[in-house]
């Protein structure tokens, strides 16, 4: 990496405003420029890094490019003088304080959309402290582009600023398997974390090992989180890990993606657990315990604090779990009075064995399914876990009015629907005509193609019969 040292020069910190236009004018248009035909910004987050004497810490420069003629990034690091250092990749050029860098060589000139990252490796100056902070401008600039400036925090801290380097995946695993998810971790802050806490959270389809240091809890849909105090010190520079990692078994009701996640803190600086989630400690188990690693890592993003904890999450994703998956399309009849009120049941049921679990997106909901509303019936109340579809040229659309609609949308209203459970709404229904046209209810939304598939298609759907009583 080319590495920008700057002189111990602290005082007259410029103002952020200041700097953008200054370096506006330093960088000037790029010449011949032929606007408005291609699109190119970058991104780059604020950063904190701890004082003089961490190792820093490496913050990706984001790129975005498309239809461009020579994109290129300008990054103006004359503001770090004293504060920090930035060390960027070779296939960057520098000038002065002016660092020049062209997409990543690893981004696919032919894509219709080019992103990539730079990584930046930002260190403390010689004799930075606590407080001090600095500006860092950035021009995204293309020959056929409209250029963009944008600016981005380097501040300096006391404390550790623990990363986490936990991520890691499989392809597949089946029922029963049992594997471990990497517990991996490196101080990039300047002082020493006496203990470590590490939180975890396992997606519905996951079973944890028992360790003698950790408490469990159940989390709402069905997920479970583990939270494990690890005794040793993280010392700056230094990259920890427990040998064998965090053990787990693909539980009976897993299906397609998994996922663990995990959460470092510094032990000191850890809240106490909350008494309402239950947490408890079972019997038996063995301890897990923090070692020195034996490699370390050049990419790596008590007594004291955390610095930033933006990077102390890791995640390890199982893709697959081939397992069975069947939901049911429930209905129940119509039955009142012409010209009077009655109650329209409709959901769906989790035959199994599977569980859907939505944990990954963060949708907030899981097995939609859709209703037909029944001739001779007018809706006069809708479920709060349901809106009305439309239709138009384009196909079917939630819209108003809510009341009166012919079709409705409904989802069970959790991000994860575990194998055996029912979920049920009632819509409060008007009788206006008997003998009517039945109505259904279904896992695939009104059209032509199924957007439902699972191991039993013949209950993905059931019909609504009115019952008018005299």
């Amino acid at each position: 990496m080319r590495s920008v040292r700057s002189p111990r020069v602290r005082a007259g910190r410029s103002a952020v405003a200041l700097a953008v236009a200054a370096s506006a004018m330093a960088f000037g248009a790029p010449a011949h420029a032929e606007t408005g035909s291609g699109w190119f910004q970058a991104q780059l987050d604020d950063v904190v890094i701890g004082a003089s004497g961490a190792p820093g810490k490496v913050k990706p420069l984001y790129v975005y490019a498309q239809d461009t003629v020579n994109p290129r990034v300008v990054v103006d690091l004359s503001d770090l003088a004293g504060v920090a250092t930035a060390e960027f990749p070779a296939w960057c050029t520098a000038a002065g304080t002016q660092i020049t860098c062209p997409l990543p060589p690893d981004v696919d000139p032919t894509a219709s959309l080019q992103a990539g990252s730079i990584p930046v490796l930002f260190r403390p100056a010689d004799g930075a402290t606590r407080g001090d902070s600095a500006s860092v401008v950035y021009q995204a600039l293309a020959d056929n582009a409209e250029p963009s400036v944008a600016t981005a925090t380097v501040s300096v801290s006391n404390g550790a600023d623990l990363v986490n380097l936990g991520d890691g995946r499989v392809d597949s695993a089946a029922v029963g398997d049992r594997l471990a998810a990497p517990i991996r971790l490196t101080n990039l802050g300047n002082r020493t974390s006496r203990g470590v806490r590490v939180t975890f959270t396992l997606s519905s389809g996951l079973t944890p090992s028992t360790w003698s240091n950790c408490w469990y809890a159940p989390l709402t849909g069905h997920r479970t989180s583990v939270v494990c105090d690890l005794t040793g010190r993280v010392r700056p520079g230094t990259t920890m890990e427990v040998p064998g990692g965090f053990g787990f078994e693909i539980g009976s009701s897993a299906y397609a993606g998994e996922s663990l996640d995990q959460f470092v803190e510094p032990l000191a600086g850890a809240a106490p657990l909350p008494e309402q989630l239950g947490y408890h400690r079972p019997e038996g188990g063995t301890e897990l315990k923090l070692r020195p690693s034996r490699t370390t890592s050049t990419a790596a993003r008590a007594l004291t604090r955390e610095i930033d904890p933006s990077d102390n999450w890791a995640s390890f994703y199982v893709d697959d779990v081939p397992n069975s998956l069947d939901l049911a399309a429930l209905a129940e009849p119509v039955v009142g009075p012409v010209d009077g009120s009655a109650v329209l049941r409709a959901g769906v049921r989790n035959n199994g064995a599977g569980s859907l679990d939505d944990f990954r997106s963060g949708g907030g909901e899981v097995a939609p399914f859709y209703l037909k509303v029944p001739a001779g019936v007018t809706v006069e109340s809708v479920p709060a876990s349901c809106f009305a579809l439309y239709e138009s040229e384009d196909g079917w659309y939630g819209g108003e009015p809510l009341l009166g609609a012919t079709r409705y949308r409904c989802a069970v209203p959790s991000s994860v629907f575990a194998a055996g459970e029912t979920y049920q709404v009632d819509f409060g229904v008007r009788i206006t005509a008997a003998g009517g046209e039945a109505g259904a209810v279904s896992l695939n939304a009104p059209g032509p193609y199924r957007s439902w598939w699972d191991d039993d298609a013949d209950n993905d759907e059931a019909p609504v019969v009115v019952y008018a009583q005299s």
